[in-house]
């Protein structure tokens, strides 16, 4: 074997060997992350409720008389209602109620309409079985001629789509005390105050 051929041999398992080093290893990538999965929607989902509702009351000509009522959702279910008024002349019990036309334009406030009452029934106290979806009973008026009242309800909505909404009615504050008996009205007397309830976003 001549010196050409026993280099070539001695060279060829080197060559081999630089040949293999020269492989480059596979970097190994994460598996990309899964789409999140898309979120069912329920229809119906949206009972129309406002958050709140308040009426503002004016008094009659001649008279000094304001007042608030504010209707919200009960936490336990039903409507909570809060109502404030000032500016009367001496203590009392007054009939207050909601009517079932938010029309506060007529000087003795007849525009809005009578009780509310939506499924026919007598009228009566705010405790009574029976009673009309409007009837709130008295508020009671202090010396200072101001006065709150405060009730949980089941016969009012604040869903505009129910016809026991509350929403667009009147609220009635009347010169005399109702006697939760009489009918159509207690015998409550004329109306000396009024204001529309207008639903409010929380």
């Amino acid at each position: 074997m001549n010196r050409l051929k026993w280099l070539a041999l001695m060279l060829l398992p080197m060559g081999l060997v630089a040949c293999g080093g020269g492989q480059t290893e596979e970097v190994a990538q994460e598996p990309a992350a899964p789409e999140p999965a898309p979120v069912a929607v329920e229809p119906g989902g949206s009972t129309g409720e406002t958050g709140q509702a308040i009426a503002r009351l004016v008094g009659a000509a001649g008279t000094e008389i304001r007042g608030e009522v504010a209707f919200e959702p009960a936490p336990g279910g039903g409507v909570h209602i809060s109502a404030f008024v000032s500016g009367l002349e001496g203590a009392g019990e007054h009939g207050f109620h909601i009517h079932e036309t938010g029309d506060c334009s007529s000087p003795d406030f007849k525009s809005a309409g009578g009780h509310f009452n939506p499924v026919g029934t007598i009228h009566g106290g705010p405790d009574d079985e029976e009673r009309h979806a409007g009837d709130l009973g008295n508020i009671s008026i202090g010396d200072n001629g101001s006065g709150e009242l405060h009730a949980i309800t089941t016969l009012l909505s604040l869903d505009p789509n129910e016809a026991n909404s509350v929403i667009g009615k009147g609220v009635i504050l009347h010169a005399g005390t109702d006697d939760l008996e009489s009918q159509p009205t207690g015998a409550a007397g004329g109306r000396i105050a009024c204001g529309v309830v207008e639903a409010h976003s929380l």
